[in-house]
Order: structure tokens, then sequence, then C-alpha cells
């Protein structure tokens, strides 16, 4: 360090600096150090092989660094997690940046290496800042991902009640069936993919024969009974297509897509007779199917019309 100006490098440069001997043994030799070097391992480095000085785990890694730059020789950079021992004989840990160079001895072999000058930058509190970022990102992921959780629960627990409300709102209370609203919206619906697809569509109207009977001498509470019974009865008769919808009272209305007149009239027989066995009650139909002139109120008051037949005919039949 002869040099006015190298001196005053050496002795002010704020990164450790160090000058290793390389030895014949293989060990490696600390022959000088800047001043920033020994404030963080003390003068009792100077002269000593790294083990000297350093835990032997951390010794034997930078052995293992120093001997691939020699074998390389060629100049080394990279990064090290060591433990050293500070001025009270306590160990400490840190992160370096270090570069490492291979020196030869022009007075000795001009190819082996006889010295390693390196540099290192403590880099410890990055690492601590870094770690430090890593676990506030990993807690903030984890809020992110149980705020996600707790979204798609409460979105999965509106869809449902959505569900429910859309079913509540389409539904009638009391038989499960579609309320009027709503077989009348799905009733439009059919006319017009009818009429797009050139398919038939007929409609049936039934009405429970003696209802105010079971009322007026039973009570409201057998008559509800009755109608859920009848509701049952028909929705287990019906294909998966067709539509089963409470109309009022004790009436309904059922939509069959692609069923002729003739079909239509098949259906209502197999109907009155399940509903007579299931639910032991006797029901009047009346049946329309859909013309090219036809609106839903139409087709309703055609079917309803001859519904009112079907029933004039119950009554005479069971007076006479």
């Amino acid at each position: 360090m002869g040099h006015p100006l190298i001196r005053e490098l050496w002795n002010h440069f704020p990164e450790n600096m160090f000058l290793v001997r390389v030895e014949d043994n293989g060990h490696f030799t600390v022959e000088a150090a800047n001043p920033a070097q020994l404030d963080t391992i003390g003068r009792e480095c100077l002269g000593q092989p790294l083990p000297a000085f350093l835990p032997a785990a951390t010794a034997e890694s930078i052995y293992a660094r120093y001997r691939e730059c020699v074998a390389r020789n060629k100049p080394m950079r990279y990064q090290e997690h060591a433990a050293f021992f500070d001025e009270h004989g306590n160990e400490q840990y840190g992160y370096w940046l270090t570069l490492i160079v291979p020196l030869h001895n022009a007075d000795d072999a001009p190819q082996r290496v006889t010295h390693l000058f390196g540099i290192s930058q403590d880099v410890t509190e990055l690492h601590r800042a870094r770690d430090a970022l890593e676990r506030h990102n990993q807690v903030l992921e984890a809020r992110v991902e149980q705020r996600t959780a707790e979204l798609q629960y409460a979105n999965r627990e509106l869809r449902l009640l959505n569900g429910q409300l859309e079913e509540m709102a389409t539904r009638d209370f009391l038989t499960g069936c579609y309320n009027r609203r709503h077989i009348e919206t799905l009733g439009q619906r059919e006319i017009e993919r009818a009429r797009r697809y050139g398919t038939s569509l007929s409609v049936l109207m039934i009405d429970l024969d003696a209802f105010k009977q079971v009322n007026d001498t039973q009570g409201h509470a057998a008559g509800d009974a009755a109608l859920k019974r009848v509701a049952a009865s028909l929705q287990s008769a019906l294909r998966a297509s067709d539509l089963l919808g409470r109309f009022g009272g004790d009436e309904f209305m059922i939509l069959l897509p692609e069923s002729s007149n003739e079909d239509a009239r098949a259906t209502a027989e197999r109907l009155q007779q399940q509903t007579h066995e299931l639910a032991a009650i006797s029901i009047s139909v009346g049946v329309a199917t859909l013309r090219r002139d036809d609106s839903l109120e139409s087709l309703a008051v055609r079917a309803d019309q001859q519904l009112l037949a079907a029933k004039r005919e119950y009554h005479r039949k069971v007076s006479g």
C-alpha cells in the first residue's frame, strides 16, 4: 500500500477489503484487511487462516469459493451468508456481496495464483428489509386469500339466496308448482317457441271436483291437503318438458309443448286416472290446442270453456 492514493483508498473505502494469501497446504491466510473489514471481524484475523477466527461451517464455505476462484483463475462475484465473531466474541450473522480477484506474484511462477483480493459489501439490512417485505407480502396474500374465500362464500350464499328468492317468486307456496304469474310467462314463451319452430302446443285447465264440499265439510286444512296431493300426482304423471302451474283456487294450468289435441286428450285421461288412484280425488279437465291467431288468454279461455263443460257433465252424472 505504498502509494499515498492507494493507502488513502484502503483506509477510507466504506466496504470491506482484504488480501488473502494462498497457502501451499490448501489454507488461506488473511494477509491484510482495511479498517472497514477490521471493524467487522477484529484485528485478530491478520496473519491467521480463516478457521482461526470464523465458525468452522463459515470458514469451509468461504474456502470452497476461494478454491474455485484459484482453480478457475478468474474473478468471481457471489452472495454469501456468513457467520463471524464480533469484537466481544459473540457469533453474528450477515449477508455479503463479495468480489474476489486472483493475483499472481511476478517473482514467483507467473501462472500460479498467490493471493486473492476481495471486496465485500454488507447487504444484511437489505436482506432483512427484503425478508420483512416478503413476510409482509405473505401476510397480505393470506389476507387477500382469506378475503377472497370470504367473498366467494358470500357470493355463493347470495346466489343461493337469489335462487331461493326466485323460487319463491315463481312457485306457489302451497303446492310447490308454478304460480299463476309465472305459468303465464312460461305460456307466452311456449307460444312463441311453437310458432318459431312450427310445432304444436296444447293447454289443459284442471279443476278439482267437489272441492267446495271438502272445504265446507272438512275444513280448509283438508282442502289444502287435497290441493297438495293433486299437484303431486299431476306432476308425477307429466313429461319433463310439461309445465304445471296453479292458476287460482283449485284450478291448475298445464302447458304441453309439442302435443296435438289428440295427444293432450290422452294426457288428460291419464291424469284423471292417476289423480283418482294416487290422491283419491276426481278432477275435470278442459283441453285446447294452439291456433294461428291464438294468444295465451284466448287459448286458456277455450280450455276453460271445455273445463266448464266437463264440470257440468260431472255434476250431471253425480246428480243422476
